[in-house]
Formats: structure tokens, sequence, C-alpha cells
């Protein structure tokens, strides 16, 4: 891709699955996190289910949109959708298209929901700075393309084996070294830098 194109698609060229719209985000080093304070329609639904995490203002009111439309359904939805909130919540959201709250959302789309939007954006900064001083960021990194590779992969022994892998070089690090530190000594870890 072009200059613009990777602006555009960060986390393309890290695996194939992850060369389309809205799935690069899953080729990230660090989490991406939606916080919904307001209506998230179609495309925007969609874009807020390929975060890694998603808050929400309880008042938000969301919807897919598409069938009402005359399409079906856009962007992956009918992907991941599903696999968020199980088959049957998805069926309903993706065939109705109906218009529902954030609190009033199928139990798995959001991790958390607030009932005022400054306690949403208050509680997603404690989590992103969570994120940011408390673990490793290269655990993170790890754990994320795990994730989503297993998610792509479907293979229980092989996922086995690439976290058996995963674990015995990371306990060579000092990541792991300053994460142990810190846990014996009941402090904060300083972790070195992503690499």
């Amino acid at each position: 891709p072009g200059l613009g194109d990777a602006v555009v698609n960060p986390g393309y060229g890290v695996r194939p699955d992850f060369d389309h719209d809205l799935a690069w985000q899953w080729a990230l080093r660090f989490p991406v996190v939606a916080a919904v304070n307001g209506g998230c329609a179609g495309v925007a639904l969609s874009l807020a289910c390929f975060c890694d995490m998603r808050f929400g203002y309880a008042g938000a009111k969301l919807t897919t949109a598409a069938p009402k439309l005359g399409l079906p359904a856009e962007y992956g939805l009918s992907w991941i959708l599903p696999r968020l909130v199980g088959v049957s919540a998805a069926a309903d959201l993706l065939l109705s298209g109906r218009t529902f709250t954030a609190a009033e959302a199928p139990s798995g789309l959001f991790n958390g929901v607030y009932d005022t939007r400054e306690e949403l954006l208050d509680a997603v900064q404690a989590y992103a700075r969570h994120l940011a001083t408390n673990v490793g960021p290269s655990a993170v990194a790890q754990t994320k393309q795990q994730l989503y590779r297993d998610i792509l992969t479907f293979d229980v022994g092989e996922s086995i084996e690439d976290s058996k892998r995963r674990i015995n070089d990371a306990m060579a690090t000092d990541e792991y070294r300053e994460g142990v530190a810190a846990f014996q000594e009941r402090r904060r870890p300083n972790f070195p830098p992503a690499r």
C-alpha cells in the first residue's frame, strides 16, 4: 500500500486476515479501547465491535441499521457480533435493525456500562492508564496476537504449544524479571519500554 494507506490501516501487512477494513486494528501492538458515548449505528457499530474492548454510556443508542435500509450486515458485523454476544443475540440485532441502548445491550458487547458520560470517560481513562502502567507492554502485545490468531486458527493444540513457546521466551526477558520483582516486593512494576 501507499503511505496514505499505511496511515489509514496501520496494522496492514502483519497477517493477511488483518489487511481489511476494521480488522487492521487487531494487528496493532497496543489495545484499542472504544468509548461509546452517543449514537452508534451501522459502520460505527462495526468499528466499535472490532476494537479490543468497548465501554458505553448507558443512554447511548446503537443499531445495526442496515436491514432497515434494505441492506445486509455490513463491514464484518455478521462475523464479529456473534463472537461477542452469541448467535441468537446477534441474529436479533442483525435481522431486526432495532435500536437499543448500551444499558440494554446483550451481554458481551460492552466491558462496562456507565450511568453518565463523565463516569464513562473517567472509567475508560483509568482502564487505559492501568494498561499503560501496570502490565508489561510486550506481554500485552503478545497476548493480543494470541487472542486474534487463536480466534482465526481454531486449533486448540496449536494455541497451547504457541503459548508454551511464548511463555518460555518471555521468562528470559527484563519485563518478566521486573514483573516478578514488583509482585514479590508488592509495588507497581516499572516495565522497560516495548521493543
